[in-house]
């Protein structure tokens, strides 16, 4: 039995929603992309019109398959489901309308067939790409892309192509695609979004100055697998956010995180309600504290991950007890953090297990995992390291990194909305 196949008969939650509507036969198919949908009827159809001018070749391969959801009426909200219910009955004119699609959509909001009262867009995305795996297991497709989008995110009329070339470009697992949010409008809509988009490309340039292997942007609408990837990796999780940060992690524990450069997915900036945190969250809370917004991790914070980052490879030989004492020397806060992670007896275990230098590297990086290095650094944040102005931590990490910026960020930068378009420009047009 291949991994795929394990994985659908093990692990697979699409079965208690079929079947789909719509064109979603795996004949000829070769990757698939999934949109989960909640209240989105004012976008959705114009994320699918930007796939329906992706090209007629690639779109024959592709499966489009929307998973439109909400939960029982009394959690959700009665205009989101009355929303979703005019979104199930415009699409089968929408796909009459455009045969170029080979789109499909599963049920996830009519009575009987909603989410249950604590899961939302993780499980919405799960059932859609389980679904998904399932046609391209049938199809005979595991090396075919499974690529995640949002209903109210836009794209590039190159967007499946830059993605086809990415993956049959050679062995492959999985890739973040380059992301921009639309800064556009009146000052007050601009500046959170702005501030948001920031803040993300701060920590991947931090992330990145210290080393660590998860440093990509964790955007669910901007992630693409394998089939083969993302059986392996157990699949997507259920959460009711967070679950694009939770699903890379397995991903980069798995296999290699690519990147694309060549097409680039445009997210909204919205305030929403949907999710608990993440974009829509950040936007709405902007209004209320728009101090708090412009304040991040210390950027010291990412000299400390990075002293460790480059300590512990050398010393994984060594018992667990060695570790910690070479994290004293470099922080006592690091220190304190790894030890009441239990990072000795983990450790030691480990040693244990035997192994050569590479596989101990790679189980050092799976215990030091992304949710593990956050942690540290929200330790860090609250022990000796407070946040700082997020322009003058932009100004500093840009420098660590080699970045020549034409003006040095600073905290006089919130009130110059032009200097942050710039700012932006120059942290999008950068590769690492």
């Amino acid at each position: 039995m291949t991994p795929i196949a394990r994985y659908l008969g093990k692990r697979a939650a699409h079965a208690a929603w079929l079947p789909a509507h719509g064109h979603d036969q795996p004949d000829g198919l070769a990757g698939a992309v999934v949109i989960p949908a909640l209240a989105e009827h004012d976008r959705l159809f114009d994320t699918l019109r930007d796939l329906a001018c992706c090209g007629p070749a690639l779109l024959a391969r592709t499966l489009v398959l929307c998973v439109i959801n909400n939960r029982a009426p009394g959690i959700a909200r009665d205009t989101d489901i009355a929303d979703n219910q005019r979104t199930l009955r415009a699409l089968p004119d929408f796909a009459a309308a455009h045969p170029e699609l080979r789109l499909a959509w599963i049920d996830a909001a009519s009575p009987g067939r909603e989410l249950g009262p604590r899961e939302g867009v993780g499980l919405a995305r799960k059932i859609g790409l389980d679904a998904a795996l399932e046609r391209l297991h049938a199809a005979g497709q595991p090396k075919a892309p499974l690529i995640c989008l949002d209903a109210d995110t836009r794209v590039d009329a190159n967007y499946l192509e830059a993605l086809y070339a990415f993956f049959e470009a050679g062995p492959r697992w999985g890739v973040a695609v380059a992301y921009a949010h639309p800064v556009v409008g009146a000052p007050e809509t601009a500046r959170p979004i702005l501030s948001y988009e920031l803040y993300l490309r701060y920590q991947e340039l931090a992330w990145g100055y210290a080393g660590s292997p998860y440093a990509y942007p964790a955007i669910g609408s901007a992630m693409a697998c394998t089939a083969r990837a993302y059986a392996a990796s157990g699949g997507m999780n259920r959460r009711q956010a967070g679950e694009d940060f939770y699903f890379l992690q397995q991903l980069a524990k798995t296999g290699e995180i690519g990147r694309i450069w060549e097409t680039t997915v445009r997210p909204s900036g919205r305030p929403s309600h949907r999710v608990p945190f993440g974009t829509g969250r950040k936007v709405g809370a902007f209004a209320a504290d728009p101090d708090d917004a412009y304040r991040t991790y210390h950027p010291e914070t990412f000299q400390v991950l990075q002293a460790w980052l480059e300590s512990a490879p050398g010393a994984l030989a060594e018992p667990g007890a060695r570790l910690l004492e070479r994290a004293a020397r470099i922080s006592p806060e690091l220190a304190r953090f790894l030890a009441a992670q239990g990072l000795e007896a983990a450790w030691d275990n480990i040693l244990r297990q035997g192994g050569g230098m590479e596989q101990r590297t790679r189980q050092f990086h799976q215990w030091f995992d992304a949710f593990r290095t956050l942690k540290l650094v929200h330790h860090l944040r609250d022990h000796g390291f407070p946040r700082q102005d997020l322009f003058e931590a932009i100004g500093r990490v840009a420098q660590w990194r080699g970045i020549g910026l034409p003006v040095v960020p600073c905290a006089a930068m919130r009130d110059d909305l032009d200097g942050q378009r710039a700012l932006i420009g120059q942290l999008r047009a950068w590769r690492p």
